[in-house]
């Protein structure tokens, strides 16, 4: 069950949480306005929400590595995250 909730987390709960900060990013980037200093805020904003976005998204890869590797390596687990993930096939990705 734990190897399903690793798995969860890299293919459904990360991504999401990526997306909160890629609309963050494009909320800020949307903003429009003349004055110089706000517009060099935004943009070091957005590219610090798009950073994260990235960096978020490359730890869910990782971790449903992580989860993978490990099925891999118990048999008993492999057949439980198997069967769970064949029953649960949610997620963006």
């Amino acid at each position: 069950m734990e190897i399903y909730r690793l798995w969860r987390a890299g293919r459904v709960d990360l991504p999401a949480l990526a997306g909160v900060y890629r609309r963050a990013a494009d909320g800020f980037g949307s903003v429009r306005h003349d004055d110089r200093q706000w517009c060099a805020l935004r943009a070091q904003l957005v590219s610090v929400l798009a950073a994260a976005e990235g960096q978020i998204e490359e730890a869910a890869a990782a971790v449903c590595v992580a989860a993978a590797e490990y099925a891999r390596a118990d048999a008993a687990a492999g057949a439980d995250f198997d069967r769970l993930r064949a029953g649960n096939a949610e997620g963006p990705r």
